[in-house]
């Protein structure tokens, strides 16, 4: 009988720390981070004003992939966020754009627009706010969020958090508990009712203590000295935008006295203190919630848009680009402080990256003697209805114009002759590159429009445009093209079993979800890639 106990006993103990230590090698917390237009020279190009313990720790300490692509047009916000999430393209994930034509209504559709929810701030619920009915009912498969949701069978939290609506709702998925994001007219966090009914206290504390006002009543200088910003361009460069009430665009900025004059609580937008109120919202929903502290793993996905927003402004070679960065830096240290000290530096999972990136403005091109121009997508509508009206007569052929896709009248008894038309016109225009017809067998599409097409979403005609050439516009930069200015991101990767080192075997975005679906042992999303990055698992 001794000897049966002592057997049982050692059983028992054996048993349980197996089991102790199964339930050990998972993270308590995943932390997706995207920073909205970061290209990933970034890391580099400005590193030497970057901190020991932000960007370069999780380059020293992590592991770094330094060859990831974007595979599809455009290269936009919406699809981008959607694509790293659901490790998969827009052709199956249905986000094409961060707007589109409806074909049924004939109305331009926003991604995350849902008018059957209703904004939820600090007051009453109001149905009528349809600028603020945000759901993911536009994203037609599953998210690795979604996926962690269900295996756990809901026990798992998952909290998206961001500027743009889109930022925090694509990445949380359809099963989140919450996506939170900033009313730009009131400076607070915000939901919808697709979520909940009412905001949690914590948001109500996080809200009542104004942050944006305190963030917005200050002056944006340089956070080092200006002489250290040697890796921009001259402050205040002729394609640079000039808040209302100023006259240049140089350093610094009262934003106390510009808010007013420039849409007061969406000014915190379009500068980097606006990527510290997400920071600081971050770490209210990592406490309030109590992520990482239950039995699963929770999930908080974060993404910041002030850069977004001050590289559109300003461009990638701005002094206020360079200044952001290095802002960012310290947001990312920040943000690592508190990871570790609420959740435990081995028992989270980070990973960063961004939903496209950007390039330089014609302009700047231009006096550098390299080749680029702009392009007008209004002309390009314009003079493609007149050649067709001419052709064919009467009117109004071209319905929409895209980043990269055109919609023709869905009436037209005719279609493939105009389709064949109008892609003959568009290739003699010396803007255009490449021009298909996916409707038409005949028509051969290169990869990136395939992966950026879906059947019942996108235009007609698909456009790719040459390199150096963007869309008219008084300043800054934008991005939706499929050159490497476009498409080449950073991904980081740092704590639980991550091992240190790095990579240049070529890599693809739709390829972190099945990283992170082995990681956590959880299945694949449903239209997943499911070709994983190989060295993280050595």
């Amino acid at each position: 009988m001794k000897i049966a106990v002592k057997l049982f006993l050692i059983i028992y103990i054996i048993t349980n720390q197996s089991l102790l230590s199964q339930d050990n090698n998972k993270p308590k917390l995943v932390v997706g981070i995207v920073i909205d237009q970061m290209r990933a020279e970034y890391l580099y190009r400005f590193q030497e004003n970057y901190s020991e313990n932000g960007f370069k720790k999780l380059m020293t300490d992590g592991f770094h992939v330094k060859n990831v692509h974007y595979n599809y047009t455009p290269t936009s916000t919406g699809p981008g966020h959607a694509s790293i999430y659901t490790g998969t393209t827009p052709s199956n994930h249905g986000v094409i754009g961060n707007n589109w034509l409806d074909r049924k209504s004939g109305k331009e559709m926003y991604c995350s627009e849902d008018n059957t929810v209703y904004k939820i701030d600090m007051d009453n619920a109001d149905i009528n706010a349809t600028a603020y009915a945000r759901s993911p009912k536009k994203l037609l498969v599953t998210t690795i969020t979604d996926e962690l949701k269900l295996f756990t069978n809901k026990r798992s939290k998952v909290i998206g958090v961001s500027i743009k609506d889109r930022g925090a709702i694509l990445p949380a998925g359809h099963l989140a508990d919450y996506a939170f994001w900033y009313n730009s007219k009131n400076g607070n966090f915000i939901t919808s009712s697709y979520y909940s009914k009412k905001l949690p206290k914590w948001l109500e504390t996080f809200n009542n203590n104004k942050v944006a006002d305190s963030l917005l009543n200050s002056v944006w200088n340089t956070l080092l000295p200006i002489d250290k910003y040697v890796n921009s361009s001259a402050d205040n460069a002729s394609f640079e935008k000039i808040f209302n009430g100023k006259e240049d665009a140089a350093f610094p900025y009262d934003l106390k006295r510009l808010r007013k004059q420039n849409n007061d609580y969406g000014l915190i937008s379009e500068i980097p203190f606006g990527n510290t109120l997400v920071t600081k919202m971050a770490k209210a929903a990592l406490i309030g919630e109590r992520l990482g502290k239950g039995k699963e793993t929770d999930f908080l996905a974060i993404s910041y848009s002030s850069t977004d927003y001050v590289g559109h402004n300003f461009g990638i070679r701005s002094k206020e680009l360079e200044d952001t960065y290095v802002r960012m830096d310290r947001e990312i240290e920040s943000l690592l402080t508190t990871l570790d000290k609420e959740i435990g530096k081995e028992n989270y999972i980070l990973f960063i990256t961004a939903d496209h990136a950007a390039r330089d403005n014609p302009i700047y091109l231009e006096n550098m003697r390299l080749p680029g121009a702009f392009y007008s997508p209004l002309d390009i509508k314009k003079s493609l209805n007149e050649h067709l009206s001419q052709e064919f007569g009467g009117t109004n052929y071209v319905e929409y114009v895209g980043k990269s896709q055109i919609y023709i009248n869905k009436t037209l008894s005719n279609r493939e002759k105009v389709l064949k038309s109008a892609k003959s016109f568009l290739m003699k225009q010396e803007v255009v590159k490449e021009v298909c017809i996916p409707s038409l067998s005949t028509s051969l599409c290169n990869s990136f429009m395939e992966n950026g097409y879906h059947s019942k979403r996108s235009g007609d005609l698909l456009i790719s445009y040459n390199f150096g050439w963007m869309t008219d516009m008084k300043f800054g930069t934008t991005h939706g093209s499929s050159s490497n200015n476009d498409t080449h991101v950073p991904l980081l990767w740092y704590g639980h079993n991550i091992s240190k080192g790095e990579t240049i075997k070529p890599y693809s975005i739709t390829q972190i979800v099945p990283t992170l679906s082995f990681l956590l042992n959880i299945p694949l999303p449903n239209a997943s890639n499911n070709v994983p990055i190989f060295e993280l698992f050595k």
